[in-house]
């Protein structure tokens, strides 16, 4: 198959590392795939087995399947003669959701059982099972040091509320207010343009903020925390929970974004609200359990092997295979 992806840029953000793994697995099984962005720029934080191309090249371009997950691109999408386009829905409630899918212009894709089943109770559409992703060559269990304080960490975007940051700043706070002994860890990429969310952070309490790692670090970093908070809402697939899981980090989460492995007091804490009372109760627990956060952090770990980029993959090519049979016998 020759397979196409329709991305705004190749950074680390917008669900960019989705596209570039998928690509690696596909390419890997004997497949093209082609990443158009507008100039064509090439990822360069993570290697990317594929070839980018830049938009122009979308018009000359003969795409077994073309996936788009932008709306704001899905006139570049329409306007190719690709034999399948998916619009891939990464995203709750995504800007013009309703007008995407009712056109029934496309084949839609989730990467999450809750969009999965937001898509077909809303619209009445069985989406493609793009559910998933999770690479353990890089995120993966590294040895723990359990003496000194209880290390909370989360993904530090702070200019992004709906990733919920401030209520796990919050949370700490109050229990070191209370004299638990924790210590908080934020991480985040500065893109070009972006602002430093450090300049003028102040938690209120001791804290490390990791910056522009290397793929080949996040492992540590994530194996140095005593849990993983991810307060999110209105998320898809939560990839900082899921690389969490894969590196046999307890879990302390909504279900925004993580329903497909995270299972409460087996594989994670739940949270009943993102509020930073109940991620303040959920982190006490695992203060004060240590033996509770190992049984989580193992059983998260075998969980979320179910659902590497390699396990998507496989579930997507077989749909692929399959519409693409479909297609050619009903033109037939």
């Amino acid at each position: 198959m020759k397979i196409g992806a329709i991305l705004p840029h190749t950074l680390v953000f917008g669900g960019v590392r989705r596209y570039v793994e998928l690509g690696n697995c596909f390419v890997a099984r004997g497949h093209r795939f082609s990443i158009y962005t507008p100039q064509g720029e090439a990822s360069a934080w993570l290697p990317f087995a594929g070839e980018t191309l830049t938009f122009n090249a979308l018009a000359n371009s003969a795409n077994d399947v073309l996936i788009c997950g932008s709306p704001e691109l899905l006139a570049l999408l329409d306007g190719t003669a690709a034999r399948i386009r998916i619009f891939y829905i990464q995203l709750e409630r995504v800007e013009g959701e309703d007008r995407i899918i009712r056109s029934g212009m496309h084949r839609i894709m989730v990467n999450s059982s809750g969009l999965a089943r937001r898509v077909r109770r809303r619209y009445g559409v069985e989406p493609i099972d793009g559910i998933g992703g999770v690479n353990p060559e890089l995120f993966h269990p590294v040895p723990h040091e359990s003496s000194g304080p209880f290390r909370v960490l989360c993904y530090g975007r702070l200019s992004k509320p709906r990733k919920g940051a401030r209520f796990v700043v919050e949370a700490v706070r109050s229990l070191r207010r209370k004299g638990f002994n924790v210590e908080l860890d934020l991480f985040d990429t500065l893109n070009p343009g972006s602002v430093d969310p450090r300049v003028g952070f102040d938690p209120g309490v001791p804290y490390r903020y990791y910056l522009n790692l290397p793929q080949e670090r996040m492992a540590g970093m994530y194996g140095s925390a005593d849990a993983f908070v991810a307060a999110e809402h209105r998320a898809g697939w939560s990839n900082t929970a899921a690389e969490a899981a894969a590196c046999g980090v307890p879990l302390v989460c909504t279900r925004s974004g993580t329903e497909d492995f995270a299972e409460d007091g087996v594989t994670a804490l739940l949270l009943r609200s993102r509020m930073a009372f109940f991620i303040e109760r959920a982190v006490k627990r695992l203060y004060l359990d240590r033996s509770l956060g190992a049984r989580l952090g193992e059983a998260g770990r075998r969980r979320i092997l179910d659902f590497t980029w390699s396990e998507v993959c496989g579930r997507m090519e077989r749909t692929f295979l399959g519409l693409l049979k479909d297609e050619g016998r009903d033109g037939a």
